[in-house]
Formats: C-alpha cells, sequence, structure tokens
C-alpha cells in the first residue's frame, strides 16, 4: 500500500522520495521519528524477499555496531570499506566453520548472508553508529548462542567479524558491538513479516542521517541476478 500524495523528492538527493505514509505494501511502518526515505524501505523488502528466496525458514539477527572512536571519521573506515570488510570476514568464518564441523563428521547447512545498514550519526554528540539486519538460512543457525567470545556461537562469529573489519587485536569489543532486546526474529517463505519490517522500517527514517556528496547512509546486499 503505498500513498502518493503522502510522496515528495528530497531536497538534497533528487534520486531519493521522503515518505510520509504510515503503510508500506500493506505493511504498518514507524513514524514516531518523522518521515522515512521510500528508497529504501524498497530495498529492506527487497532483501528480505531475497532471502527467502534463497531460504524458505530465516533467521533475522538485529545488530547495532561502532567503529573505533577514533578511526570512525577516517578514509579506511568509511562505511563502504567497513562494512564490505564485515560482510567478507563474516562470510570467511562461516565457511571456517563449516569445514570444522564436517571435519568432526556433522552437518552445516549452507547459508547466504543477506544484510542490511544504515548510518546514522547521535543528535547528542554526533557520534557515528550502524544499525544493521543480517539474515541467516534457520537450518544453519537457530540463535546467537553463547555470547562467550571464545565460542563458535553465531554471535562469537559476528563479534569476530565486525573486530576484523575494525582492524583491532582480537578480544571483547566493549562499546562496539550491542544487541538490542528482542533481536532475534525468524520468518518463512509465504508467511507475512509485519512484525520485522515494522522493526527494520526504522532504517528509513530520515532523522539522523547526513546527506551530502560522497556519503552513504544505507546499504544491502545485492538482489540476485535473474
Amino acid at each position: 500500500m503505498k500513498d502518493n500524495s503522502f510522496m515528495y523528492r528530497h531536497p538534497s538527493d533528487r534520486n531519493l522520495f521522503i515518505y510520509e505514509g504510515h503503510y508500506y505494501n500493506g505493511m504498518k511502518i514507524i513514524r514516531s521519528r518523522g518521515p522515512l526515505i521510500y528508497n529504501y524501505l524498497q530495498r529492506l523488502d527487497e532483501t528480505i524477499q531475497n532471502s527467502l528466496r534463497r531460504h524458505p525458514h530465516l533467521i533475522a539477527i538485529r545488530i547495532d555496531l561502532k567503529p573505533p572512536h577514533e578511526a570512525a571519521d577516517t578514509p579506511n573506515h568509511s562505511d563502504r570499506f567497513i562494512f564490505s570488510r564485515f560482510i567478507d570476514s563474516l562470510k570467511s568464518k562461516i565457511k571456517a566453520k563449516k569445514v570444522s564441523t564436517e571435519r568432526r563428521g556433522c552437518r552445516f547447512h549452507d547459508t547466504t548472508v543477506n544484510y542490511v545498514w544504515t548510518k546514522e550519526f547521535s543528535p547528542e554528540n554526533g557520534n557515528l553508529h550502524y544499525h544493521c539486519i543480517l539474515f541467516f538460512n534457520q537450518q544453519t543457525f537457530r540463535d546467537l548462542g553463547d555470547f562467550n567470545t571464545n565460542s563458535q556461537s553465531l554471535f562469537s562469529i559476528i563479534h569476530s567479524a565486525w573486530i576484523s573489519a575494525a582492524g583491532l587485536e582480537e578480544g571483547p569489543a566493549t562499546g562496539l558491538i550491542s544487541i538490542p532486546e528482542n533481536a532475534t526474529y525468524e520468518i518463512r517463505r509465504g508467511e507475512r513479516y509485519d512484525d520485522l519490517f515494522y522493526r527494520v522500517s526504522y532504517f528509513a527514517k530520515l532523522e539522523t542521517k547526513l546527506f551530502h556528496q560522497r556519503n552513504h547512509n544505507f546499504g544491502a546486499s545485492r538482489s540476485p541476478r535473474t
């Protein structure tokens, strides 16, 4: 459901549309923080649907990530670089877990790693942070598992991948990774995902984003070619 009467072009980026409706394709969206960017809602929905095409039963994980404070504004830690490194590291560590599991004679279900992220700046102190949603095959990972960073849980893998992407030594990343309440969602192909979409529609809010040349506020995994 789209109400074009509530949509208009962004004054700083004419490719983006600001949306003041309360539903997207029949799903309720968060409006408590002001208008949203319609293009970002589209990418969120497309990423969920593409993930479900690959795996009929998904687990979605909400996480918040911060780069090291001293490197947050350096070119090497811009969003495109740090997230490509993060995802590459995450895939590599999952592949290593697969090899290790199969060497023990156990089965390991393959999974794609799909994602959506948004970059924001705190209005209080200007600190940079990222909100992220990750999608995995639910047969591969049923939940985040043990929060011990020395374990082989999904949380430990995510933690280690972000540490690697940030260029830090292995160890607890105090304050760099946060898991919000009710961070795990399960969705199935053919079923609605209103609750998840409402939650992640927050990623599309106009507030707390900077729009200027060479600044990227939002990204998602690429859609597979048909």
